[in-house]
């Protein structure tokens, strides 16, 4: 019988829903520009949209949580 092992959870920073982390996109910061990790392999901090907020990641409300959630210093 093969065993079942952890699965990370990861919220949506601007939702706020909970999910597997695979279900996930994650950004990171670089420089000053927020980026897309698209195999979530770089290091550091990272913030995570789910796949209905991710449309409005250029809206000023959802930038502002993942420039909090990043730590960007205006």
């Amino acid at each position: 019988m093969p065993k079942k092992g952890h699965v990370p959870i990861r919220t949506c920073v601007a939702c706020r829903r909970k999910f597997p982390k695979k279900e996930l996109i994650r950004f990171i910061l670089a420089g000053e520009e927020i980026i897309l990790d698209e195999r979530a392999t770089h290091p550091g901090r990272g913030a995570y949209l789910c796949q209905e907020c991710l449309p409005l990641k250029d809206s000023l409300k959802v930038l502002s949580k993942l420039e909090r959630a990043l730590r960007r210093k205006s």
